[in-house]
């Protein structure tokens, strides 16, 4: 199971960004989230529908998958592991 601790669309210097900090991600997940909130930009969803498409957990109700061009990594941390034996 993974977790998305926090998840926004921002505006910064003319672009639309957005930015997810999560527990880990699945193959395509980040991709498949964009792909719909563009669906939501450009009307084909609708905002409120966001919620319902996540909580379904049935890929076929959300948007297309995103193109990886223009998309980055920005960041990966690692939580510290304390009292663990490596």
């Amino acid at each position: 199971m993974k977790t998305i601790f926090r998840s926004a669309v921002v505006r910064e210097n003319g672009l639309v960004v957005y930015r997810v900090t999560g527990s880990g991600f699945l193959h395509h997940m980040v991709r498949n989230i964009v792909g719909t909130l563009a669906e939501v930009g450009r009307g084909s969803l609708k905002a409120e529908e966001m919620a319902g498409i996540l909580a379904a957990r049935d890929r076929t109700a959300a948007g297309p998958t995103a193109p990886a061009q223009g998309l980055f990594l920005v960041e990966v941390e690692y939580g510290v592991r304390t009292g663990a034996q490596v």
